[in-house]
Parts: C-alpha cells; sequence; structure tokens
C-alpha cells in the first residue's frame, strides 16, 4: 500500500509539471541578451553511449551557470563558466576547476561540452568572435563554427531556437529548449 502511494504521488507530480505553463522561445536575437535563463533537455551520443538530462542555464554578463540534473529533477553537476575560468561541481558539491571548460567536461562529463559556443548557439546565433559558416538547407538552418555542425529547424525560424542539435564526428548532442526567459529591457 505504501508503494502504491509513493507511485501515486510521483505521477500526480509529474502529470502536474507536465501541464505546468512554459514560456515561449522570444523572437529571433541579433545579438547575445545581457541576461537570459533556459530550460531544457539534452541526449548525448558519444562514442555510441548514450546520457540524457535536463539542465537549466542561467546567463548574466560574463557568468554562466549550467545546472545538469536526471530526468527526475536531482542536481547531478554544475559548471560555472567567468570569462576564462571553469569550474565543475559534482552533485555533492565537490569543485573540480580548469582554465579550459571543454577539457574539463571531457574529464568530468565524459564528452567535451563546447560551452564557449553553446551560450551563442543556444539562441540561434554565431560566437561572434570566431569564423562562422551559415548555410540553409532544405529542411533546417545550419551552422558550422569551432568544428561542430549545429543545426536549427526550419520551423523554429523567426524565434529562438526551440530544438537544436550538435554534431561533429564522435559525437551528437540534441537539445530541446523550453522556458525562456530574458531579462527585460526596460527598467
Amino acid at each position: 500500500m505504501v508503494r502504491f502511494k509513493w507511485l501515486a504521488t510521483v505521477l500526480a507530480g509529474l502529470l502536474l509539471a507536465s501541464c505546468a505553463t512554459q514560456r515561449p522561445a522570444p523572437a529571433a536575437l541579433s545579438q547575445l541578451p545581457a541576461q537570459y535563463h533556459v530550460s531544457g533537455r539534452v541526449a548525448v551520443n558519444a562514442a555510441g553511449k548514450g546520457y540524457n538530462a535536463r539542465f537549466s542555464w542561467s546567463h548574466a554578463s560574463t557568468l554562466d551557470t549550467v545546472d545538469i540534473s536526471n530526468p527526475l529533477g536531482q542536481v547531478l553537476a554544475r559548471l560555472e563558466l567567468d570569462g576564462d575560468d571553469a569550474r565543475f561541481f559534482d552533485g555533492s558539491g565537490k569543485l573540480r576547476a580548469a582554465d579550459d571548460i571543454e577539457a574539463l567536461s571531457e574529464r568530468e562529463l565524459g564528452w567535451r561540452l563546447p560551452a564557449s559556443g553553446l551560450r551563442f548557439w543556444l539562441l540561434g546565433l554565431a560566437d561572434p568572435g570566431r569564423p562562422a559558416i551559415w548555410t540553409k538547407l532544405s529542411d533546417a538552418n545550419q551552422l558550422e563554427q569551432d568544428g561542430w555542425t549545429i543545426r536549427y529547424p526550419l520551423e523554429t525560424a523567426g524565434t529562438a531556437p526551440t530544438r537544436l542539435t550538435l554534431s561533429r564526428p564522435d559525437l551528437e548532442v540534441r537539445i530541446a529548449l523550453y522556458d525562456w526567459q530574458l531579462a527585460s529591457s526596460t527598467p
């Protein structure tokens, strides 16, 4: 009986969470806003191994904070990017630091998180400080930058992305974005 009550409580919570109103994607952006927050899901295929997680990404000035959680919401890791510094906190809060977030994420997650470019790519933008090639395909807009191919489905044209796929020869990362929050430009 206790198991049934626990299962019913969990299912009711999941049902209520699925009915929660999500903030829609904002209109397409031409530059990185000073502040934003977005939640989403990520599926990673790295060298034949699959990983799924939820994430919450907050950007404010030079600080990016990414919380990675399991499908039930338990935080597994936190990444903090502050200028050139990168910090990784595991689920127990233990800190690991490095100068290079890509190397740090590979060491801790098993795959290279392209965080420096991703802060732009989530918004459908190329990193303005790096060479980029945009291509319009029949089903997607495609960006090539820093050795990554980023595809945005055409149905999201005119808004910030709700889905994108990042790929390179040994890795594919599929991202679904929801609950966008952009800082207001009014006081």
